[in-house]
C-alpha cells in the first residue's frame, strides 16, 4: 500500500515507446530499470509525456501492466487519469488501479473548459476521490488543458481526505506556492526549469520530462537541496533549465529524442506527432553534452 511519505523526490513521466506493431511493452522494463539505477524515486505512466491521448484504452492498459511489473514494487507507479467526464475518469480510475497503479494523476477535465468553473473543478475531484480505490493526485497543466486551476480552487479540493495532493507543470505562476502556503499536502513541480524555486516554497518533489534524459543531475539537485549545498544545486537547476530550453516548442518529440540519445529504447512520437527537426536535435545534444560533463 502506497505510503505518503513515499511520493516525494525526483519521479519521471515515462515515455511510451511505440514500434509499427503498437506499443513496444518489451522496452519498458529496461527504462525503468535504466532509471531507478540513477537515483530515481517513482514513476507517471501515461502522462503528458506518456502521449497517453494517443493510446487507446487496451493499449494504455498494457503499459500500466508493464511498468507495474518493471517497477516491482522498488519504487511507486502513478498513472494518468484525465477523462473528458467524471464518469469516465473514475471508470478508468478503477481499471487502472486494478491493474496495479499505487495512485492516479488525474488531469482537469477541459473538454468544455469554458464551463469548468471552480465549482464544477470542486466537484469533479470530490466524486472521483469518493469512487477512487487508490488515492488522487491533481495534475495542473494549463499549457495542454487550458484550464488554469486558482489556488484557492486547488485548496478546496485538497480537502478530501482521498486527495493526497497535485502536480503543477505551469511554465510560469501557477498555484503550486500559494496552495503549499495553506495547506499540507504533496505538491510535485512539473516544470524542469522550476524545480528549485518549487522545493523552497515547498514541494515534496518533481515529476519531471528532463529526468528521463537527464536522472542524474536531477538526482543530484534533489540531494544538494535537501544537504543544503545551495550551490550546486543551483547549477543542477542551470543545466536543466538548458536542456528544457533545447527541445521547448517540441516537447515530447525532443523528450523522445533526448531518451534515444542516452541510449534507451524511446521510438518515435506517434501520429499526428513529428520527430523534431535538425537544429532542435542539435541544441538538445549540446545540452546533454553538458550534462554529462557535469555529471562526470
Amino acid at each position: 500500500m502506497l505510503q505518503r511519505d513515499a511520493c516525494s523526490g525526483i519521479w519521471v513521466p515515462l515515455v511510451t515507446p511505440f514500434s509499427a506493431a503498437g506499443v513496444h511493452t518489451a522496452a519498458i522494463a529496461p527504462m525503468v530499470d535504466w532509471l531507478l539505477e540513477r537515483g530515481v524515486a517513482g514513476f507517471l505512466a501515461l502522462g503528458t509525456t506518456g502521449e497517453a491521448p494517443h493510446c487507446s484504452d487496451e493499449e494504455s492498459v498494457a503499459v500500466v501492466d508493464a511498468v507495474v511489473r518493471a517497477a516491482r514494487g522498488r519504487a511507486p507507479v502513478f498513472v494518468g487519469s484525465g477523462r473528458p467526464s467524471t464518469a469516465a475518469a473514475i471508470e478508468w480510475t478503477r481499471r487502472v488501479a486494478g491493474a496495479g497503479a499505487d495512485a492516479v494523476l488525474a488531469l482537469t477535465p477541459n473538454a468544455y473548459r469554458s464551463r469548468m468553473d471552480p465549482a464544477a473543478l470542486v466537484s469533479h475531484f470530490r466524486e472521483l476521490a469518493d469512487a477512487s480505490p487508490v488515492p488522487v493526485f491533481v495534475y495542473h497543466m494549463p499549457e495542454m488543458s487550458g484550464v488554469d486551476l486558482p489556488a484557492a480552487t486547488l485548496v478546496e479540493i485538497l480537502t478530501h481526505p482521498n486527495v493526497w495532493g497535485f502536480k503543477d507543470s505551469s511554465a510560469e505562476g501557477g498555484p503550486l506556492a500559494a496552495a503549499l502556503a495553506q495547506v499540507r499536502t504533496r505538491g510535485f513541480v512539473g516544470s524542469g526549469a522550476r524545480v528549485l524555486e518549487a522545493l523552497e516554497a515547498g514541494a515534496c518533489g518533481a515529476i519531471l520530462a528532463v529526468a528521463h534524459a537527464a536522472p542524474e543531475a536531477c538526482a543530484a539537485l534533489w540531494a544538494a537541496w535537501r544537504a543544503g549545498d545551495g550551490a550546486r544545486a543551483l547549477k543542477c537547476q542551470e543545466l536543466l533549465r538548458g536542456l528544457a530550453a533545447a527541445w521547448r516548442g517540441w516537447g515530447i518529440p525532443g523528450v523522445k529524442y533526448a531518451v534515444a540519445a542516452r541510449g534507451l529504447p524511446a521510438g518515435l512520437p506517434r501520429a499526428p506527432l513529428p520527430e523534431c527537426p535538425p537544429d532542435v536535435k542539435v541544441r538538445i545534444d549540446a545540452a546533454l553534452v553538458a550534462l554529462q560533463q557535469f555529471a562526470s
